[in-house]
């Protein structure tokens, strides 16, 4: 398992949404595995499931000549397709909680591995599920009665996966507290959502369309069960590189919207993390002062800090006789 830091650490300041851009793909930079490997946990396991599932319907139609339907032996995968819809359902809030926490220690300046941040977030999954449940019933209704109450909800509780896993609140409490940073600040937050689904789009046609459509060219008539497998294989790989970006995003919109509401800097940002998770005790040298041989963040609102001038002693002050 991958144990990583986010290298050059980040000062925690306002930043504008091009600042949020930059610093996402610095942050995918530096922990380009770390993040693919949380992804991948639950992602490898849904697609062995569902490979498992359609080589045995494969096998099964085989053998009937594909004359007729075995419906009992189809009946008889049910349980497997329970499994993967199951285990889709349980598995995949618990990988968005632990991919947002292991963004937020990274961008902290913190160290965590994969069963750190698996083992963090696994108690969590009730919450989780049904705060995720709640939010998609409240942005589906707001959809379905107009796009524009569908677009708000969307926007106000975009942030609500982040709280739920780094403030352990949960369900209507967790949406509130979204909704409460958010406010005041919705068209920046749907600007950089946007431009993140943006980037997830060209990413998608370029990982997972392009080479998909190639496959089909090439085996979808002559071994479709192949041309299907490859398909899968490719889907599964685009969506552990890709689904990292959006979840980067938007724990750096969470940070951001805490400095700008709430006045945290790092340190203080720190310790009230540390104490809502129940640690402590433990001193730890604030990333808000880097080492000296790390280099300084520049940008616009930055401003380091001069030593203060020496007072001039009382003999230097007089007139040489």
């Amino acid at each position: 398992m991958s144990e990583t830091t986010s290298g050059q650490v980040p000062l925690l300041q306002k930043m504008e949404i091009a600042d949020i851009l930059d610093t996402a793909i610095r942050l995918y930079r530096h922990n380009f595995t770390l993040f693919m490997e949380i992804v991948a946990v639950v992602q490898v396991f849904l697609m062995a499931i569902y490979m498992i599932g359609m080589w045995a319907t494969a096998q099964t139609m085989i053998t009937t000549g594909g004359e007729e339907i075995p419906w009992q032996a189809l009946l008889g995968l049910g349980p497997l397709g329970l499994l993967s819809i199951g285990g889709w359902i349980l598995l995949f809030p618990v990988s968005e909680a632990a991919l947002a926490f292991a963004v937020s220690e990274t961008y902290l300046g913190r160290r965590i591995t994969v069963l750190e941040a698996y083992r963090r977030m696994w108690p969590l999954i009730w919450r989780l599920l049904g705060t995720m449940i709640l939010v998609s019933i409240v942005i589906s209704l707001g959809t379905g009665m107009c796009l524009i109450p569908g677009l708000l909800a969307w926007v106000w509780f975009a942030i609500t996966t982040p709280i739920v896993a780094l403030e352990r609140s949960w369900g209507p409490t967790a949406m509130g507290r979204s909704y409460q940073l958010v406010s005041g600040h919705w068209w920046r937050v749907l600007g950089t959502l946007l431009l993140l689904q943006l980037i997830i789009i060209v990413a998608t046609v370029a990982i997972f369309v392009l080479p998909a459509v190639v496959v089909m060219l090439l085996f979808g008539e002559s071994n479709p069960l192949l041309a299907q497998s490859l398909t899968t294989a490719i889907q599964t790989t685009s969506n552990i590189v890709i689904r990292p970006v959006l979840m980067i995003g938007t724990v750096l919109i969470y940070y951001d919207l805490r400095i700008r509401k709430e006045g945290f800097d790092l340190v203080m940002l720190t310790q009230a993390l540390e104490r809502s998770r129940g640690e402590g005790g433990r001193e730890q040298k604030p990333v808000a002062f880097p080492p000296p041989d790390q280099e300084l963040p520049s940008g616009p609102g930055i401003q380091v800090p001069l030593p203060p001038r020496p007072e001039k002693y009382e003999s230097e002050q007089q007139h040489p006789t």
